[in-house]
């Protein structure tokens, strides 16, 4: 690994560490699920979380229900990783409570989301100079991988997506490093394979795609070596379906509490029926979520599998190949395909590092940096203002992120503890200056050319095309309530409309959630 990617890696770590993207009332589903799982386990020593599920309020969204009796409904092995935060802040934060439940789930980010993603840096630095990448474009592959697509945002929060990627990509490594084979790889391909369907379910899709792919070298023996490092997680997650749903072929996802979610999981095999083109469509072009409309980046991955074909193995190459194709028509088939308030295709991000890889094999050039500068502002403007992206916004950099910019606004970080200017200016400052170490000077004019490009074609598409009033009181709402900017919603409502009263009402019950206010 260079030295530049060594620095790229310090700044993404230093820019995780100075945020706690934990809003003021807003109670982040997929997060305080885990939350609430971590806190049951160590508190009460059980499974069950009704004893911190008051905290959340009556209309918390993310559980199940069994028996009269109240679980996360995620997969546990997000919560089982970052709970080793939640251990390692529980002696200074306390209990939970509306005071500890920020610190303690900010911990829990910091182990379970931002660290994998950082090793995940590592590991794709790695998987270059191994398979014979050009090595001397990794500090601004890396920097694309961790500036410039969806894993940004998903390394500064509670999910399971970074988990997934890097345990993912970590088995591709194990599985097909062109070395000699030894026994120890097999088995650690076959764990972290194990980990990523621990975290998320239809993780099992991809996993089976790289262990199939794998047999090519080693057959029936491989198989069951990557299947005794598996072993472990598989049993895991058996006993824990067993205990909380009664069997071990019985998911908390067919659980649900929320009757819209249960509604989904009966359609098809867990929720996911067959791939829908217009789904896939959307899946990566769709203007508000699409993955090439943030990460403009990735479109230079076809033209790279090329070159890529010349010096992967066979089976590498095929692995590459679909392991994203396969998440990708896995998600085509299920409704709920954008993941509620998110930035990008959520349930895409354990793609993006096969995505990404073929681009180790070919030269850059003005053009590629020009798409780099695109993704990078566009995702991590997004993601530094509110990770959290209402469904109407399109080009929601420019129609949601850089107004409330605009307006001195911008997610919780330490610096709002000093000086309102730094906590503006820090954060984009050391992406930045990732930005400086990984690209060649002769490129910068291209790096931001296209920023530059995508922000004014953000800025400029409400005047040919106006957001609906939907898309304005969205922006509106998340100012005022999760920012805590009095009158933001009167503003982008029309005088003669005033503000709905059921929006009022969600207004005067959020602002008695939990976690408390923030210093904006």
């Amino acid at each position: 690994m260079t030295r530049r990617v060594g620095w790229v890696l310090l700044l993404d770590a230093l820019l995780a560490a100075i945020l706690v993207p934990v809003f003021p009332h807003f109670l982040s589903p997929n997060e305080f699920s885990r939350w609430a799982l971590a806190a049951a386990v160590v508190e009460k020593r059980t499974l069950e979380v009704s004893s911190v599920t008051g905290l959340l309020g009556p209309r918390f969204e993310d559980l199940s229900v069994k028996d009269g009796r109240t679980y996360s409904n995620k997969a546990p092995g997000g919560a089982l990783v970052s709970g080793v935060g939640y251990l390692l802040a529980r002696p200074l934060v306390g209990p939970p409570t509306a005071a500890s439940m920020r610190p303690a789930l900010n911990a829990m980010r910091l182990v379970g989301a931002t660290l994998p993603v950082l090793l995940l840096g590592f590991l794709f630095a790695l998987a270059i100079e191994r398979f014979g990448g050009e090595v001397s474009r990794a500090p601004l592959l890396v920097f694309g991988l961790l500036f410039a697509t969806p894993l940004f945002t998903y390394g500064l929060l509670l999910f399971s997506h970074a988990l997934v990627a890097f345990a993912l990509f970590g088995a591709f490594l194990a599985l097909f490093l062109p070395a000699p084979r030894a026994a120890w790889s097999d088995l650690l391909g076959g764990a972290l394979i194990g980990v990523a369907v621990l975290s998320e379910y239809p993780a099992a899709v991809p996993g089976l795609v790289l262990i199939l792919c794998s047999l090519r070298r080693g057959g029936l023996p491989r198989l069951a070596r990557i299947a005794l490092g598996g072993a472990p997680f598989a049993l895991l997650l058996g006993a824990y379906d067993l205990v909380c749903f009664g069997s071990v072929f019985s998911l908390s996802s067919s659980h649900e509490k929320f009757a819209v979610f249960s509604a989904l999981a009966t359609k098809g095999a867990f929720g996911i029926a067959w791939p829908s083109p217009a789904v896939i469509l959307r899946l990566l072009l769709d203007p508000g979520r699409g993955l090439l409309v943030f990460s403009p980046f990735l479109l230079l991955a076809p033209r790279a599998l090329g070159a890529a074909w010349f010096v992967l193995p066979r089976d590498a190459f095929v692995a590459v190949v679909l392991v994203p194709l396969s998440l990708l028509l896995l998600y085509a088939g299920y409704p709920n395909w954008h993941g509620g308030w998110a930035v990008g295709p959520r349930y895409l991000v354990a793609a993006i590092p096969f995505l990404l890889f073929p681009l180790a094999f070919r030269q850059g050039g003005r053009f590629e940096a020009m798409l780099l500068g695109a993704s990078a502002l566009a995702v991590v403007t997004t993601s530094l203002v509110f990770p959290f992206v209402p469904n109407e916004l399109s080009l929601p950099w420019g129609s949601f992120a850089l107004p409330l910019l605009g307006r001195g606004l911008i997610a919780p970080n330490l610096f709002h503890l000093i000086a309102r200017p730094l906590a503006l200016v820090v954060p984009p400052g050391l992406a930045i200056g990732a930005a400086a170490l990984a690209i060649a000077p002769r490129r910068w004019p291209s790096f931001l050319f296209g920023a530059a490009a995508t922000t004014a074609v953000a800025l400029l598409l409400p005047m040919l095309r106006p957001d609906p009033l939907s898309a304005r009181v969205a922006r509106g709402y998340v100012e005022e309530v999760y920012f805590e900017q009095s009158g933001a919603l009167a503003r982008v409502l029309p005088a003669s409309v005033g503000v709905p009263d059921p929006l009022r009402r969600r207004q005067a019950f959020e602002v008695m959630l939990p976690p408390r206010p923030w210093p904006f």
